[in-house]
């Protein structure tokens, strides 16, 4: 009888594990560091950083940048800021360095600036343009 007792147990104690180990999952959760997608409140970086390296536009203040990269907001920079072109030629910028509403249009105080080798060589004298309206 205590054989039979035993040899009982002894199956459904088998039965246990075999149905424990058959019912178990095995679970793979990849992560990335820093991870590629998501929006975030803040992003430090402690060494270089890398945005839209291959084709895109960077935004920052914009979610719909319309040039490779778009500021909304000021600009500052404490020792330099370089407009330079592709290859080190002579390049023209047009720069905006004011904004006014007269009446109902929006305009923007222009100034042309000539850069040659990474040098300003020239800054034309201030205009104002038509840039748009303002709908009261």
């Amino acid at each position: 009888m205590n054989r039979i007792i035993l040899s009982l147990g002894a199956i459904l104690i088998g039965i246990l594990f075999l149905g424990v180990s058959t019912i178990a999952e095995e679970i793979t959760l990849t992560t990335y560091y820093p991870a590629p997608y998501g929006a975030y409140n803040e992003l430090t970086t402690t060494g270089n950083t890398y945005l839209a390296t291959t084709s895109g536009r960077v935004g920052i203040g914009t979610t719909n940048p319309n040039e490779t990269l778009e500021v909304v907001g000021k600009i500052r920079a404490n020792t330099a800021f370089n407009l330079n072109g592709d290859d080190g030629d002579s390049d023209t910028f047009d720069v905006v360095t004011d904004m006014r509403i007269i009446g109902p249009n929006l305009q923007a105080q222009k100034r042309t600036i000539i850069v040659s080798g990474g040098i300003v060589t020239d800054i034309g004298n201030a205009r104002w343009e038509d840039i748009g309206s303002v709908n009261p």
